[in-house]
């Protein structure tokens, strides 16, 4: 199912893996390249597993108007096997408002309700708002993300 709104875009699947098989996948940015259904992302830069709010990873990007750069990711919600939602910035500068949050519910032993969000409402900066025009991943983008996911988790 996908939802979308002017600040927005949610998708929600359930895939044939466990929760913690999933979150172990998310936890891990050297795996995000794996589940990007954007194409954006390139590498990550910290090898390093999300393990708490507070945290913040980065990673290599590419966007056809922008060439190559990287994001620095602020870990907002990071509840094991549940959820975690970081905020992308660009290196060495303060996070813009978009915000992408994964939410697992298990729905059996090996069954789980995935929920992707993307979020650009705390988008407020003139200047940001003046030169991005959102949504800049679309919504069969995301839900290739989750389809890439439920792969990587073996699903």
């Amino acid at each position: 199912m996908i939802e979308q709104s002017e600040s927005g875009i949610v998708v929600t699947e359930t895939v044939g893996a466990s929760a913690a098989t999933l979150f172990a996948v998310l936890t891990d940015p050297r795996r995000h390249v794996e589940i990007d259904g954007s194409g954006m992302l390139q590498a990550d830069v910290t090898s390093r597993p999300i393990s708490g709010v507070g945290q913040v990873f980065t990673m290599a990007m590419r966007y056809p108007s922008l060439g190559d750069y990287r994001t620095e990711n602020h870990v907002l919600e990071f509840e094991p096997d549940r959820r975690i939602v970081w905020t992308t910035a660009r290196e060495g500068r303060p996070p813009a408002g978009v915000q992408w949050g994964w939410t697992l519910e298990a729905v059996g032993p090996q069954e789980t309700r995935v929920v992707h969000s993307y979020d650009w409402s705390n988008v407020v900066d003139p200047a940001v708002l003046a030169r991005v025009s959102f949504p800049r991943v679309s919504a069969a983008d995301l839900q290739t993300s989750v389809q890439h996911l439920a792969a990587a988790a073996g699903a």
